[in-house]
């Protein structure tokens, strides 16, 4: 018997809802075999769902057919008829008929009653008709999965085009088949697009292409990460990105490459400035490092101690110094110990008060403690902020000033003081008795200075009168001695020879004094003329040779051509080198006498030399006072006044020269005297001057006078 009608395929046709159709076939079914009762049970996914008719309670008959894991459940999974116990117990049972097609997907459930062809009729009902149903839901079903696999790509085109990071799919030939929205931003330009554009793009795919062609010329399996330059198309400015290569596998197709471009942009140019700022807090870091040792050494080599301390009074640093005063290898209770604990405490309480107070400096002066002394001892502690950048104090550096020594400045300082105040008034009374003594002083020169104008004028007068008579006796005793008076003895002879020689010595002796007394007087004039010093020195050669082959001596004289005529005192010139060369002749026997005179710049020195006996260091300085000798002794070998070298420097101070002297005893000496090519007259007194400031002067600055000058 047909089951099916025209108007009930279509109907089915017509049906969305797989129930719906399930519940028209159930009643074809029930009403064809005269079944009162059935229900259909079908599986949508996981989930069991009933369609009944004809039972009186179906709620209870479908919580009973849809517990997953029950007899029933159990015998649709089997795929055969069975049969079930009912619902609430008993002895009733239901005819379950599975419906396969071709796995179980759901079953016809009957009274336990029904016959056999009743069973038969309603699967055949069911066995026609529901591949009308299965058709149209399996139609349903691939219209929903394609409405659904449409919104899962277009939800997956979204996410993907929402990636900030270009995608790129290519194949195997590096063509490029998919893109999100911002790779087709890199690589693709549309007609509307600027030349620029167009220029960019092409750049890129150009790159693109090259890596890619790197990226496929790899060793199979061999994959990384990789860096593309890229060119922005909107401002042509240049992009780094990070390549992450993906190889997607295809079952029925070639492989795909998918490449996820990380814009790593911002990320290369901050790893460059970090490396910039790396290598810059680096030689930061190493100027700190040398600032730091560099302040660590000052620090250890400054005598006073130092100490850092933070924001909280602490002490973070102090040098060597430092140390001996805040810290201790002691024991608690040792002195030492207790000592370091006292500076501590009014060191930390000093800088407590300052980091209250507004100023950034402080000076305060209190005493500390010197723990291997025991002692105390007067500092001054000069406190210095350091600020930061919000203004607030970070550090607070100290110097501790030992002040022993300025106490004990200031303690001498009082008694310096008190002694001065005593010292001034024995210095009035001093100053009171040594004006009375000045004015006596003052007087006493007054009287000196009579009595020796006095001397002098009265030795100048005396001599004067004493070389009269003595001229007198030379004269005639000459008379004598050439036999005017008739012929003479040789006794005669003899005691007139006597006379004449003591006579001429006495003679000199007045000349002498009376040349000295001039100098001291102040009334020795200076006559200025042009003078040849070769034709004086040739004169003086003449004079002095007969005493010289007398003494067996050899003279010599040397006058460079070169020195020009002098202006000087002619008289006065030649009184020096006779005086100088007849000490030389007298001193020296069988030896040498040489007279040397050169320019020397605007002067010419004149030196005496001898290789006579030569004058003892110590006597040096004494040869230039008035009537000494180096032998003074009675029984002395060399005559003499004494007078010579004193008139002689006397002289030469006149004429505005020096006179040194080189001396080494038993070889000789040397007299050097040193003058002016040309002389300014000057005043009167100027030259009278010079003659008594060379009278004062200590016979020592003459560096080697002849011995027993005079």
């Amino acid at each position: 018997m047909a089951t099916t009608t025209p108007g009930l395929a279509e109907r089915l046709a017509r049906i969305q809802e797989p129930g719906e159709g399930l519940s028209v076939v159930l009643d074809r079914a029930l009403a064809v075999s005269g079944v009162e009762r059935g229900l259909v049970v079908f599986r949508v996914g996981e989930r069991y769902h009933t369609i009944a008719s004809g039972f009186a309670d179906e709620e209870t008959v479908g919580d009973v057919v849809r517990r997953d894991g029950s007899e029933l459940g159990a015998a649709i999974r089997a795929g055969g008829r069975a049969r079930v116990p009912a619902p609430g117990g008993g002895d009733d049972e239901l005819l379950l008929i599975p419906l396969n097609d071709p796995d179980p997907w759901g079953a016809i459930v009957l009274d336990g009653g029904v016959s056999e062809e009743e069973a038969e009729e309603v699967e055949s009902v069911f066995v026609e008709n529901v591949p009308f149903l299965e058709s149209a839901r399996r139609l349903r079903d691939l219209e929903e999965r394609s409405r659904s696999l449409e919104s899962e790509r277009d939800l997956f085109r979204n996410i993907v085009d929402g990636l900030p990071d270009p995608v790129v799919l290519t194949d195997s030939a590096s063509t490029i088949l998919e893109t999100n929205a911002r790779a087709e931003d890199l690589f693709f330009a549309g007609p509307d697009a600027s030349e620029g554009r167009r220029r960019a793009v092409q750049l890129n795919d150009l790159l693109f292409t090259s890596f890619l062609t790197r990226f496929t010329s790899e060793v199979e399996g061999e994959s990384g990460d990789r860096e593309l330059n890229l060119v922005d198309p909107s401002d042509g400015s240049d992009l780094m990105f990070e390549a992450l290569p993906a190889t997607i596998t295809m079952p029925s197709a070639e492989d795909r490459h998918l490449f996820i471009l990380r814009d790593i942009t911002d990320l290369k140019r901050a790893v460059s400035e970090m490396e910039a700022q790396y290598k810059r807090s680096r030689v930061a870091e190493e100027r700190v490092r040398e600032e730091w040792q560099r302040l660590k050494a000052t620090l250890e080599n400054v005598g006073d101690p130092i100490l850092v301390t933070d924001a909280r009074s602490n002490i973070i640093l102090m040098n060597r110094q430092a140390e001996r005063l805040f810290e201790s290898d002691g024991s608690y209770d040792s002195p030492e110990q207790r000592a370091v604990r006292a500076n501590d405490t009014k060191f930390t309480g000093l800088i407590s008060d300052f980091l209250l107070e507004p100023g950034t400096r402080r000076v305060e002066t209190f005493e500390l403690h010197a723990p291997q002394e025991r002692t105390t001892f007067p500092v001054e502690v000069v406190s210095s902020k350091i600020m930061n950048a919000r203004g607030e104090a970070s550090a607070i550096v100290s110097v501790i000033h030992d002040l022993t020594q300025v106490v004990e400045n200031e303690r001498l300082a009082a008694e310096l003081k008190q002694l001065n105040e005593e010292l001034e008034d024995r210095i009035q009374l001093a100053t009171v008795e040594l004006e009375e003594r000045n004015r006596r002083l003052e007087w006493q020169s007054r009287e000196l200075e009579k009595a020796s104008r006095l001397k002098s004028e009265f030795l100048a007068s005396m001599s004067h009168e004493l070389r009269t008579p003595i001229n007198a006796v030379l004269g005639y005793t000459s008379l004598m001695r050439e036999q005017i008076y008739g012929s003479l003895t040789d006794k005669q002879k003899s005691g007139l020879d006597k006379i004449n020689t003591a006579s001429q010595h006495l003679l000199d002796l007045i000349n002498d004094i009376l040349d000295l007394s001039k100098i001291e007087a102040g009334k020795m004039p200076v006559y200025l003329e042009e003078v040849s010093l070769k034709h004086l020195v040739s004169e003086l050669a003449e004079a002095v040779e007969p005493l010289a082959r007398e003494q067996g001596v050899d003279l010599r004289v040397e006058v460079d051509p070169a020195i020009p005529p002098m202006f000087t005192d002619r008289t006065k010139l030649k009184q020096i080198l006779l005086n100088l060369l007849s000490n030389a002749v007298k001193f020296t026997e069988d030896g040498e006498v040489r007279l040397i005179a050169r320019p020397r710049g605007e002067r010419v020195a004149i030196a005496v030399e001898d290789t006579g006996i030569g004058i003892r260091e110590s006597d040096l300085e004494n040869i230039f006072d008035d009537f000494r000798q180096v032998d003074q002794s009675p029984t002395r070998e060399y005559g003499g006044t004494g007078l010579g070298l004193s008139i002689t420097r006397k002289l030469v101070a006149l004429l505005e020269g020096a006179l040194d002297v080189e001396s080494t005893y038993g070889e000789g000496s040397c007299f050097t005297v040193v003058l002016p090519f040309r002389l300014d007259p000057g005043t009167r007194e100027a030259q009278m001057n010079r003659a008594l400031v060379a009278g004062d002067e200590d016979g020592s600055e003459a560096e080697a006078p002849d011995p027993g000058a005079g």
